[in-house]
């Protein structure tokens, strides 16, 4: 059975997944300088788009998605392509609010799985550093068996987890108690690492170690680092490859994101490799400029836009079905 925030579903009933998103969202922690004068007017508004574009964090109202109704209208879009079920990956410390959840899932006919887990050291809630790692387990173990807090049903995901360059003590201790989370109930896990390096084979061996097998460890945002030879290693490793689609930011530092374009190069080149049984997808929304809304691509554009593309260049619609339906289902399923 597969835990959704309205209860517990048959595998069957999953249908197609983005597998990464996120519905209500506080990320202001994460909130970094712009690297131009900021505009007058410090919300999201059609005049500050191109800002926005080029400075992402920069405005701490790009950085919180707090409306259910509008969560609802966004997904309204997906749910009429035939999109069924979207997964919350919103960590405690990034303002999640399960409890809020449900009202979105009736409202927008769509299955919501709730992940738990906390993200990279600087949002991590100081509770961490007083439970013991056995503790910190079992927290995670509880959201997932018993009730996730305050919530009225169980989490479906561990996740989203991070990692920083250097992994800090405190990612590693809640990499390994989440390891252990998920050797102990089955749960997939969701790690997004820091770009700027590849760890994957080694955060592999630390889950490992913890209890976790590769093949309940999903590699989230892995287009952000596209060095096919390195995500082959990883998915031949048992790994899953997650896929996010319709961010096409600036950071400070000369980062910026690859291009859909560029993605959908890269992905092609994976499933050439009959990889399609490592491959998930999703959009990973999270800021108000990717919502339709806003100006953005919002939820919709996995259905809308990517698995056309996809198919135009020529992915045959049983690998779709895989990245979309079965491997989700699979993945899910405990």
């Amino acid at each position: 059975m597969i835990e959704t925030v309205l209860g517990p579903i048959p595998a069957a009933e999953l249908g197609p997944t983005s597998m990464h998103e996120h519905l209500l969202s506080d990320a202001r922690v994460l909130h970094a300088p712009a690297r131009e004068p900021l505009p007058e007017v410090r919300e999201v508004t059609i005049e500050n788009l191109g800002f926005l574009r080029w400075n992402l964090l920069a405005l701490e109202d790009n950085l919180v998605l707090d409306d259910p109704a509008l969560a609802v209208a966004e997904l309204a879009g997906a749910a009429s392509l035939g999109q069924r079920t979207v997964v919350d990956l919103t960590s405690w410390g990034l303002g999640s609010r399960p409890a809020a959840l449900p009202q979105i899932a009736r409202g927008s006919g769509m299955h919501v799985v709730a992940g738990v887990g906390v993200y990279l050291d600087r949002p991590h809630p100081p509770w961490i550093a007083g439970l013991s790692d056995d503790a910190l387990a079992d927290r995670f173990v509880a959201a997932l068996d018993d009730e996730l807090e305050d919530a009225g049903f169980r989490a479906g995901i561990l996740g989203i987890v991070g990692t920083s360059e250097p992994i800090t003590a405190s990612e590693r201790r809640v990499l390994q108690a989440t390891g252990a989370a998920a050797g102990r109930t089955g749960a997939a896990i969701v790690i997004r690492l820091d770009p700027s390096v590849q760890r994957g084979v080694e955060v592999l061996e630390l889950l490992g170690a913890a209890g976790c097998p590769a093949s309940q460890v999903i590699f989230g945002n892995v287009d952000e680092y596209v060095d096919l030879g390195y995500l082959r290693e990883l998915a031949g490793a048992g790994a899953t490859l997650e896929w996010c689609f319709g961010n096409e930011a600036y950071y400070r530092g000369g980062y910026k994101d690859p291009t859909d374009a560029e993605r959908l190069d890269a992905i092609v080149e994976i499933l050439a490799g009959d990889l399609d049984d490592r491959c998930v997808l999703g959009c990973s929304v999270w800021t108000k400029t990717q919502l339709r809304a806003y100006g953005g691509m919002g939820y919709d554009h996995l259905l809308r836009r990517i698995v056309p593309e996809l198919l135009r260049r020529g992915v045959p619609q049983p690998s779709i079905d895989r990245m979309l339906v079965a491997n989700p289902a699979r993945l899910l399923d405990r």
